[in-house]
């Protein structure tokens, strides 16, 4: 996982929208609408879901899986939180960290090089993580869960978004290698719906609310196709041979058609500890 976000700030500031934001946007049914607003309020949404409110500043929240900062910046400037977040890409920290600073944020957020396994703070008011599940492999789902569950203080919501696939299609998907574990996340996978209510509940959460929105994912990597493709040269200008091109032009393609088919979605899932 490390390896596919170290590729380089260079690469992925060329073909994301400037709010570097790699997971779908929400366009809240307006396909038309500007990809920064709808990346916003992807962002504000899953905040509101996990509780993360200005009319309480100051409350911890933790990132699983940070990026290169949007969320932070946005629960600490618009929902006056304190954030804890977590990366495994060393590229992807020292931007977060940076733009942080230059937001005059730095006090609000503490970013770290750290598994997500290791957190040991205080349990936190509310817990956000986008996109990061997928990653986490099928034998972590349990450690993943369990983290988010200690991590958590008693009444505290989580908010996580991930990527799933047809409940019909996992069992077929888990016993099989696809082109996006060979060659673009290996040792990921996608949980099901199913699954994945099923992992949270074994280790004591429960789903109180779920919000999907697939279509959205398919007009966002419509658009990061346009703006890789649109950018081609500049690709070639930092070193990436034809075919790693090829590969990457594919696997957009591939996944907007996988959301375009209904075979996967993204859900906004909010949770708590179960009563």
């Amino acid at each position: 996982i490390q390896a596919h976000y170290d590729l380089g700030n260079a690469f992925y500031r060329l073909w994301l929208d400037p709010t570097m934001s790699y997971s779908s946007a929400w366009f809240e049914g307006d396909h038309s609408r500007d990809m920064v607003e709808a990346q916003r309020a992807k962002v504000k949404r899953a905040l509101n879901e996990a509780g993360v409110s200005l009319a309480q500043p100051g409350q911890r929240v933790l990132e699983i899986g940070c990026g290169w900062g949007g969320l932070a910046e946005i629960a600490a400037s618009e929902h006056g939180a304190h954030v804890t977040g977590v990366t495994l890409s060393t590229e992807q920290l020292a931007w977060a960290k940076e733009r942080m600073a230059n937001a005059g944020l730095s006090d609000k957020a503490d970013l770290r090089l750290q598994d997500y396994r290791d957190i040991k703070d205080q349990p936190f008011d509310a817990i956000v993580s986008i996109e990061m599940f997928e990653a986490v492999g099928r034998e972590y789902w349990t450690s993943y869960f369990e983290t988010v569950k200690r991590c958590l203080k008693p009444g505290g919501l989580a908010c996580l978004q991930t990527i799933t696939i047809h409940d019909d299609l996992f069992d077929r998907y888990v016993k099989s290698t696809d082109f996006i574990q060979q060659y673009i996340f290996p040792g990921g996978l996608l949980p099901s719906d199913k699954a994945f209510r099923e992992e949270a509940r074994r280790a004591g959460l429960e789903v109180v609310n779920a919000m999907a929105f697939g279509p959205d994912y398919a007009e966002t990597l419509r658009r990061w196709r346009a703006d890789f493709h649109r950018h081609i040269a500049q690709i070639q200008g930092l070193g990436f041979d034809e075919r790693f091109q090829r590969i990457w032009e594919f696997y957009l393609a591939y996944c907007e058609a996988a959301f375009d088919m209904g075979n996967t979605n993204v859900v906004q899932y909010t949770l708590r500890k179960a009563r």
